[in-house]
């Protein structure tokens, strides 16, 4: 028999299991509350964190080509950061290549929620038997995941948020478009990301195009992109392409004769070839303006679609026109055209070869005018009220000036005395007479007026800007803005390389405004182009003259034949030409046996380009040439 202290005593050591027994459950009760709540409040956190892709599931793609056309819809250029990227939908990929990802990639992809414990399961298993890491447990989501929403750091509370981001993408958007995030993000060696750009740079056509073996040959990539590259490394892409295709029929997406027909072709690469650039001065001076205005980042990497003012048929006439100087030790040649009604660039070419020397003289050369400047001269006197029947003492030139007495001379010392028309006196470009023209007017009014009309650069109102002398001198796009602007009836349009900006999803983000100004009166206006038209049917610009068609415009021609310009405009379209030494301050006093004048190769060259640049194109026609 038990004693009653025994019985006492074991009642007493079971009270006490019981209560350490109820205290652990109660510890592991809570512990479970507090982790489940952790965790709720921790799925809580990524749902609300998680970005809306139903909203614009392809902006949280970071890294994006972006394409540039010219006007008539052909492709200039693409750039892009590191990674070359174009967006296309999930419909425009082959359903072979998505069979082939999922075959290769992530087979139960049209089961899971995003993870996948068997293949986590069977990775481990493998990686266990081998020693190691031979396969990966990760989906298709998951990849998507860690490539849009993680830094890829190989850590556990990586693989941890990763796996439930995962499950909390594929409860907001369907499998269609966790596919189509995937090969547009996925790296396909060589610095393509996204299956069109490895498209267009394995095969030379888009992605919808791809047969069958092309599909699984990318699909087969993916796994080690610098090892199975099938230009670095064909053999071992054939071969990957093959257990690809095994794969494809083993899990029924093709039939075995088609995989037999697949692996039997050859792997018939066609790399893109490096288009040569077109228009390189122009892309440039596009990339630039849209840096400054939309930054860096959106230009390289935000996919844009940029759609540009450039005629690929008139760029093309502008670099045969300017070949005319192409012989070795020949001055250098920048032409610009700007359509004076909208303010849009037609043609540009910035200097001989781009490759060699990315300096832009079309835009940012900055050279002495010479006479070329003496429009805005004339401009500020018929608004003043002179008259082109007005006449001028021709003879040379001499008053005191801030800084002393300017003496001029006219042109060769050809004319020393008598009196002109200031009509005659542009004709012929007299010196002499502009000297007392801007005398008469004065500095500031001309200054004003040229900024009106479209030059950009600072210009001190010194009376020697009459004959060009500018402190820092003109670009000649600005000098075919300018010009354009009279010939617009007087009404300037900042210049522009772009017609809209886009993105890759077609939503516009920029259109650059034609902010018309008025900058002379209509009559002031009208009576400079009718004398400017006289300066090339009888004056120094004859050579300009095309036969049928109206022409406007002015030579210049610096001390000792450093700079020659000739800038004009006839219909819609004005263009100015520069012909000097890129290097620096070169005399052209023998080229090609002649002393480089504006009236020379300057005019020729205007005129070789703008005869075909008219014919070939319809432009409208202002109201006073009509």
């Amino acid at each position: 028999m038990y004693s009653t202290s025994d019985t006492g005593g074991r009642r007493t050591r079971l009270a006490k299991w019981v209560t350490t027994a109820l205290i652990v459950c109660a510890v592991i009760l809570a512990l479970i509350s507090v982790s489940t709540l952790a965790l709720a409040l921790y799925l809580d956190k990524v749902e609300r964190t998680l970005p809306d892709l139903r909203a614009n599931p392809d902006g949280f793609v970071k890294q994006r080509t972006t394409i540039v056309y010219a006007r008539d819809g052909s492709t200039l250029v693409e750039w892009h950061g590191e990674q070359d990227r174009t967006i296309v939908g999930y419909e425009e990929m082959p359903a072979y290549l998505r069979d082939a990802v999922v075959a290769a990639e992530d087979r139960r992809f049209y089961e899971h929620h995003g993870i996948d414990p068997t293949a986590i399961l069977r990775a481990l298993r493998a990686n266990s038997a081998s020693g190691s890491i031979e396969q990966g447990g990760s989906t298709i989501t998951q990849q998507v995941v860690k490539n849009l929403f993680t830094t890829g750091e190989r850590t556990m509370s990586r693989k941890i948020r990763e796996a439930i981001t995962a499950n909390a993408l594929e409860a907001r958007v369907d499998k269609a478009k966790v596919m189509e995030l995937y090969l547009n993000t996925v790296y396909f060696g060589r610095g393509y990301y996204g299956v069109e750009s490895a498209a267009r740079h394995y095969f030379s056509k888009s992605a919808g195009s791809l047969s069958l073996g092309e599909a699984a040959t990318l699909a087969g990539i993916i796994k080690l992109p610098t090892r199975y590259s099938p230009l670095d490394y064909p053999d071992e892409a054939k071969a990957r392409r093959d257990t690809v295709l095994d794969q494809m029929a083993e899990q029924g997406y093709i039939t075995k004769a088609q995989q037999v027909e697949a692996q039997r072709r050859k792997l018939e690469l066609k790399p893109e070839p490096m288009p040569a650039q077109e228009a390189p001065f122009f892309v440039e001076y596009v990339k630039q303006d849209l840096i400054a205005r939309l930054g860096s980042q959106a230009v390289y990497t935000g996919g844009l679609r940029v759609y540009t003012t450039l005629d690929p048929s008139m760029q093309l006439l502008a670099e045969r026109a300017v070949r005319k100087l192409s012989e070795k030790g020949d001055p250098e040649v920048a032409l610009v055209t700007v359509r004076p009604s909208s303010g849009q660039v037609l043609a540009m070419v910035g200097g001989r070869d781009f490759s060699d020397n990315q300096f832009n003289l079309a835009v940012q050369g900055r050279r002495q005018p010479g006479s070329a400047f003496k429009p805005f001269v004339l401009a500020a006197a018929l608004e003043q009220g002179v008259k082109p029947t007005d006449k001028f003492d021709a003879s040379p030139y001499s008053v005191q000036v801030k800084d002393g007495v300017w003496n001029v001379q006219n042109y060769e010392n050809k004319i020393t005395a008598g009196r002109l028309t200031l009509a005659a006196a542009t004709e012929w470009s007299v010196n002499a007479v502009y000297a007392r023209l801007i005398m008469q007017v004065g500095p500031k009014s001309v200054v004003q007026i040229a900024r009106k009309l479209g030059i950009k650069t600072p210009l001190d109102p010194d009376p020697a800007i009459a004959l060009g002398g500018l402190r820092i001198g003109v670009s000649p796009l600005e000098m075919a803005s300018a010009y354009g602007a009279i010939g617009n009836r007087g009404v300037a349009i900042e210049p522009t390389g772009v017609l809209v900006v886009k993105n890759d999803r077609g939503e516009t983000l920029y259109v650059p405004k034609a902010n018309a100004q008025r900058a002379m009166s209509v009559d002031a206006a009208v009576q400079e182009s009718r004398m400017l038209r006289q300066v090339v049917e009888k004056g120094t610009g004859k050579k300009a003259r095309i036969s049928g068609y109206w022409v406007g415009g002015k030579t210049g021609t610096t001390q000792s034949y450093r700079d020659a310009w000739f800038v004009g405009w006839s219909r819609n379209t004005s263009t100015a030409v520069w012909v000097g030494h890129r290097g620096g301050q070169v005399a052209m006093t023998d080229v090609h046996g002649i002393k480089v004048t504006g009236g020379s190769f300057p005019a020729e060259i205007w005129s070789s380009y703008m005869k075909p640049a008219l014919n070939v194109r319809t432009t409208d026609v202002t109201e006073f040439e009509r």
